[in-house]
């Protein structure tokens, strides 16, 4: 059965579809449309008439596509993107007038919980922590760990953390005081308290892109595994806000993200701190690959 699942995001919506067996998934297509929902999203967290009709021709392309590809079926989710948004239900409705798709919203225990699924390989490291950095929120997960309940979803993101910032780019005094702010909910949350990883699988678009600077920077060659080190991270920061190749940097790598990049780094580096992580591990697959494990799940019974 072939199955495309839709996913919001606050900077774009993503398709994947793949051919779900009672054996196997195997990915046929994977697709991308920008749609910047918070530039949509008034003070009160209502997303505009202008916003849904982005979100609306977002889902119109891909599912287009889709069934192009022969898909069955079509599926939609919603993370924290739409979770933030207080008209939800008034952008689901719409969404299902003009497409006759209906999403599912997944709460941050959930979230975490798929991305975990879509990456259980790396379990096999011993010590890794799972890191989905989204634009608002942060999604994290032991992946020795099978209880959703353990696993948490932060409320800070690339784009509240620059919320506060004046500037485009932040300077020193902005990335000291995003790491303060990330320690405190870390700290407030009790994030697995005490525990050591040696490495954290860094998963979601965001990241993707953070890794295209840092190769960039480092000159590395292209490479199946695609890892940063932690100590490196920091020095990239440093060159970020201080150097005058910072900006075109970003920008040639990244350009649609490239004002979010160097609060992603700083959340990616400072919880990585935190956990003693040295190795960064960037991961292709997310919460999409993961809710396709779970739809097979229901196909074996």
């Amino acid at each position: 059965m072939k199955i495309a699942v839709m996913d919001f995001s606050s900077t774009a919506l993503s398709l994947l579809v793949a051919d779900v067996s009672r054996e196997s998934i195997e990915p046929l297509i994977g697709l991308r449309r920008s749609v910047s929902l918070i530039d949509y999203i008034s003070k009160k967290g209502r997303l505009s008439e202008r916003g849904i009709e982005k979100v609306i021709e977002a889902v119109l392309y891909l599912e287009d596509a889709a069934k192009k590809v022969g898909a069955d079926r079509i599926v939609l989710i919603a993370t924290a993107s739409m979770r933030l948004i207080s008209n939800y239900s008034e952008v689901q409705e719409s969404i299902y007038r003009a497409t006759g798709l209906s999403f599912d919203i997944l709460d941050g225990h959930e979230e975490a919980f798929a991305d975990a699924e879509a990456n259980r390989e790396y379990a096999s490291l011993g010590d890794a922590l799972l890191l989905d950095v989204g634009g608002a929120t942060a999604e994290l997960a032991d992946l020795d760990e099978k209880d959703m309940e353990n696993m948490f979803s932060l409320p800070v993101g690339p784009v509240t953390l620059r919320a506060s910032l004046e500037a485009i780019y932040p300077d020193e005094d902005d990335v000291r005081a995003m790491k303060r702010k990330i320690r405190k909910i870390l700290s407030r949350e009790l994030v697995y308290p005490g525990a050591v990883y040696g490495h954290v699988v860094l998963v979601g678009g965001m990241c993707e892109a953070l890794y295209d600077v840092y190769a960039d920077h480092y000159r590395l060659p292209d490479s199946a595994l695609r890892a940063m080190k932690r100590r490196k991270l920091r020095k990239l920061i440093r060159h970020l806000v201080s150097s005058e190749d910072g900006t075109a940097l970003l920008i040639r790598n990244a350009p649609e993200k490239a004002h979010l990049l160097i609060p992603a780094a700083v959340l990616v580096w400072t919880i990585a701190k935190h956990f003693k992580a040295d190795e960064l591990i960037i991961s292709s697959k997310g919460v999409k690959e993961g809710y396709l494990r779970l739809i097979m799940e229901e196909i074996n019974g």
